[in-house]
């Protein structure tokens, strides 16, 4: 099917929208059902009067990294949401660029051609253009078959679906965040809990009915377990920070982005004002909405960078 009947199978629908859509992806409902699937054992544990304290802590225990599993394949999901969404704005972009492109090209060898006739340029400036056209043709193929192979991937998620430009960029997270991901984080908790079971096996045992060597070994085992804790806690926030740390210069590149997408639009504008009066070339102000489409893309890039961190991070759970 051709990517315009595809697009037209959709209407234009923003990001929001799109990251309703992720608890529908399989990684997310599979995750859900293991959710649902411990929480009816919890409760079928706690209706057992038999019941140990070590068989109700394992059922909460399970229950609670469930729900950590869970936040974070709906985190992953709606960062690779994100990540296909904005793919697909900036190959839209870059098609309509290349499109440009080669009318500007096309364009520039007509003019070409005017100026050998008429003595004004040599037949090598002419083989000059018509390379430009040439290999503006195919950065255009290969925008289409981007922009092509961008919308499947993202309808791969979402069915039919068109993308809206971003309307608004979500603020700078307080440095907090970082504390409540590393407590939310699914491998941390995972080893909390076999430290929290192995303390409580500890408290079960006594050198009256169990051997040293079985309470040594479970003390080691402990230290290993605390040892792996830190480290790994430690690991995870270094890259938090780092990837926390990208926020703000980010954020500053949106700005300029924003600011010479600004300029740019008014420098067509006025140049669009002079074509009308006859002080400037079709060709000119084809070249000045090219730079326009360039600026478009770079504010696309900028802004598309700083929300793919975003929802990375939050993703780091």
């Amino acid at each position: 099917m051709a990517l315009g009947i595809l697009l037209g199978l959709a209407l234009a629908q923003p990001l929001p929208e799109a990251l309703k859509k992720a608890a529908a992806l399989p990684p997310v409902v599979t995750a859900r059902l293991d959710l649902e699937g411990r929480r009816r054992d919890l409760e079928r544990t706690l209706q057992d009067p038999l019941r140990t304290p070590l068989s109700e802590l394992q059922a909460r225990q399970a229950l609670a990294l469930a729900e950590a599993k869970y936040q974070r394949a709906l985190a992953q999901a709606e960062s690779d949401l994100v990540a296909a969404y904005t793919q697909a704005l900036e190959a839209g972009i870059q098609a309509r660029l290349a499109e440009k492109a080669l009318e500007v090209s096309e364009l520039a060898l007509k003019a070409a051609e005017v100026r050998v006739r008429g003595g004004g340029a040599t037949p090598l400036d002419l083989l000059d253009a018509q390379n430009r056209v040439l290999e503006a043709r195919k950065n255009l193929e290969a925008a289409r078959r981007g922009q092509e192979s961008a919308q499947r991937a993202l309808e791969n998620l979402l069915g039919p679906w068109k993308p809206e430009p971003v309307a608004e960029l979500p603020p700078l997270p307080e440095k907090g965040v970082l504390e409540d991901l590393l407590r939310a984080h699914a491998d941390l908790l995972q080893l909390r809990q076999s430290l929290e079971l192995l303390r409580l096996q500890q408290g079960l045992l006594d050198e009256s009915f169990a051997p040293r060597k079985d309470i040594e070994a479970l003390e080691d085992q402990i230290k290993a377990v605390e040892t792996n804790l830190d480290n790994l806690e430690r690991s995870l926030r270094v890259g938090l920070e780092a990837r926390y740390a990208q926020l703000p210069s980010l954020l500053q590149g949106v700005k300029a982005a924003e600011e010479a997408y600004k300029a740019a639009r008014e420098r067509y504008a006025a140049e669009e004002r002079r074509f009308q009066v006859g002080l400037t070339s079709r060709l000119a102000l084809l070249q000045q909405e090219l730079a326009l489409l360039q600026a478009e893309l770079a504010q696309a890039q900028a802004r598309h960078a700083y929300l793919r961190a975003y929802y990375g991070l939050l993703a780091s759970r």
